[in-house]
């Protein structure tokens, strides 16, 4: 019997603005970079950051300053990640349908203060029952810890437990080695972070596929 349930954060329980890209290139744009071109760099550090290696915002700003030597303000650019994620309504309502019967949590590879941030702005710091989140665990998933410390929050066992991702390779696989039941969120935007999953489901298979986060009050009685 399922009695937990996690949804993943980026491009699963949330979306972000189409005008993202445009409002962090206005901030690089005097440095003579787009974002397109500051990304690789910004991808390295945030790794590092979400995996709890680099503890503090400000350690992540100045290790981009010191390699970029450049005045990028990192602080501006973090408060437009966190302001152009967006979260659909009918999401809240799903969740808060699940919580009538289910634990319902986050596990996300993110960084906690950041996600905080969006259920700030959006007046649902209380929705989930609890956050796991990379950068407090001290590592991400696909690492096993990630999944071990989400039981162990709800102290359930991995067959009592489903996880909702769109990422195949990095979230779902090693959830169901675990013994977690998976739902793929097949939706129409893509993570980027998703670049090997043709490839995976040729050889894995969620336990469910869904198209739209509403799926997931019926699906789960399924599992």
């Amino acid at each position: 019997m399922i009695k937990a349930v996690f949804f993943d954060w980026g491009y699963t329980f949330v979306n972000r603005s189409e005008d993202r890209k445009k409002k962090i290139n206005k901030v690089l744009r005097p440095f003579g970079l787009n974002w397109q071109k500051f990304h690789p760099l910004w991808r390295q550090f945030y790794i590092l950051r979400s995996a709890g290696r680099i503890k503090t915002d400000k350690d992540f700003e100045n290790y981009i300053k010191r390699v970029s030597q450049k005045e990028i303000p990192i602080k501006k650019i973090i408060e437009i990640m966190t302001e152009t994620q967006i979260v659909p309504q009918e999401h809240i309502k799903v969740v808060k349908e699940l919580k009538k019967k289910y634990k319902v949590g986050i596990l996300s590879n993110y960084v906690e203060g950041w996600l905080k941030q969006v259920l700030k702005n959006y007046r649902i710091g209380n929705l989930f029952d609890t956050l796991v989140v990379s950068s407090t665990v001290g590592e991400r998933k696909p690492n096993a810890r990630m999944y071990y410390e989400a039981l162990k929050k709800f102290s359930v066992k991995p067959e009592e437990t489903v996880f909702i991702a769109d990422e195949i390779s990095d979230d779902l696989v090693a959830a169901s080695g675990l013994g977690i039941k998976t739902i793929w969120f097949n939706a129409n935007y893509k993570s980027p972070w998703g670049k090997n999953d043709k490839k995976t489901l040729k050889i894995y298979k969620p336990d469910a596929i869904i198209k739209d986060l509403k799926e997931v009050i019926s699906v789960i009685k399924t599992l």
